[in-house]
C-alpha cells in the first residue's frame, strides 16, 4: 500500500513538471531558429504609362521586400526577354513568367490598341504639336485721317515699292478692337504691292489678289502666351479670296510663320469669312520707307472701325 502512494507522487510529480515545459514556463526553447518563409512576386510596374501597341511595358520583381528585378528573368507568352521590358505589337492579354534560383511569379497586363486622335480640322492655330481654333479674321488696312488708303514704299533690294500696309489678324474674339484680349491669335503686319500696270494710275489690291506679300513683324498668342515673330518670317498661301462687300469678303490661305528664338513653327489655317475694317496711322511725310515699324505691344493701342468699301478708289501716291 504504502509502494502504491510512492508511485502516484512519483507520476504526479513528473506530470506537473511535464506541463510546465510545455507551456515554455517563459524560455524559449532551444535549437535552429524557424525561418522565414519567402515570397517572390513579379508585376507590372509602368500600368499608367504602358497602356497601348508600341508602349514599352516595364515589370518588377520583389524577394520578400528586396527588389531582385536585375537578377531575375521574364518571358513574355513564352518567349524569354532580354532585359524586364516589353513592347507589344499585338492587343489582348499577355502572360508573364519570372523566374530567379528555384522562385517563380506569374501575371498578365492588356494590350489596348490606342485611338487615333482625329486630325485637326477648321479655322486654327498649329503650333508645338497642338492647335487652338479662332472664329474672327480681320483684314484692316491703315488709313490717312480722311479714311482713304494711305500709301506706304516698303524696300525690295534696294528698290521703293508702292504698297498699302496691312493687319491680318485671326483670332478667337469677336470685337476686333479686342483682339489684344484673346487667348490665341495670329498677327501679322502686311505690304501688299499696288497694280503697278498703269504707273500715273496705281490700283489698291487686296492681300489675296498681291502675287507677293511682304510681311514685316507680328507674333501668334497660343493660350495667352504671345510669341513675338519677325520680318519676313511669315508666308501666306492663298487658295481663294473675295473682295469685300459691305465690309464683309471671304477667303481661304494659310500661313507658316517662323518664331523669334523659337524652333517651333506656328500655322493659321483660315477658310471662310474675313471682315475688313480699317486702322488710323499717321501720314508719312511723302512717302516713307516701309512706313511705321509695328511694336507688337501697340496691338494693345488699336483702334479698328470699319471701312466703307465704296471709298476705295483707284490708289492716289501722296506728294
Amino acid at each position: 500500500m504504502k509502494i502504491n502512494k510512492l508511485l502516484f507522487f512519483l507520476l504526479a510529480v513528473f506530470s506537473l513538471n511535464s506541463c510546465v515545459e510545455y507551456v515554455d514556463n517563459g524560455t524559449k526553447p532551444t535549437g535552429p531558429e524557424i525561418p522565414e518563409e519567402l515570397k517572390f512576386i513579379a508585376v507590372h510596374s509602368n500600368p499608367t504609362e504602358a497602356k497601348y501597341i508600341g508602349d514599352k511595358f516595364e515589370f518588377t520583381a520583389v524577394l520578400n521586400t528586396v527588389d531582385v528585378t536585375k537578377s531575375a528573368k521574364f518571358k513574355v507568352n513564352g518567349t524569354t526577354m532580354p532585359s524586364n521590358t516589353y513592347t507589344p505589337v499585338k492587343t489582348g492579354s499577355h502572360t508573364v513568367i519570372a523566374t530567379m534560383d528555384n522562385y517563380t511569379s506569374t501575371f498578365k497586363f492588356n494590350v489596348e490598341e490606342k485611338e487615333e486622335e482625329p486630325e485637326p480640322t477648321g479655322n486654327r492655330i498649329e503650333y508645338d504639336g497642338d492647335w487652338r481654333p479662332v472664329t474672327n479674321t480681320f483684314w484692316a488696312i491703315t488709313v490717312n485721317a480722311q479714311n482713304a488708303p494711305q500709301p506706304y514704299t516698303y524696300k525690295v533690294q534696294g528698290t521703293d515699292v508702292l504698297c498699302t500696309r496691312w493687319l491680318l489678324i485671326s483670332a478667337d474674339e469677336s470685337d476686333a478692337s479686342k483682339v489684344q484680349n484673346a487667348a490665341n491669335t495670329h498677327y501679322m503686319l502686311v505690304y501688299v504691292p499696288a497694280d503697278m500696270t498703269d504707273p500715273n494710275a496705281p490700283k489698291l489690291l487686296y492681300p489675296h489678289q498681291a502675287s507677293t506679300l511682304y510681311t514685316d513683324g507680328g507674333y501668334v498668342t497660343f493660350d495667352g502666351n504671345a510669341n513675338e515673330y519677325t520680318e519676313e518670317s511669315n508666308t501666306y498661301s492663298f487658295v481663294s479670296g473675295t473682295l469685300p462687300q459691305s465690309g464683309m469678303g471671304t477667303a481661304n490661305y494659310t500661313a507658316n510663320t517662323t518664331l523669334k528664338d523659337n524652333p517651333e513653327i506656328a500655322k493659321l489655317f483660315w477658310n471662310g469669312q474675313y471682315s475688313y475694317v480699317s486702322t488710323a496711322a499717321p501720314s508719312p511725310k511723302g512717302i516713307s520707307s516701309k512706313g511705321l515699324k509695328l511694336d507688337a505691344n501697340q496691338i494693345k493701342n488699336l483702334k479698328l472701325k470699319s471701312l466703307d468699301v465704296n471709298q476705295i478708289k483707284n490708289l492716289k501716291i501722296a506728294k
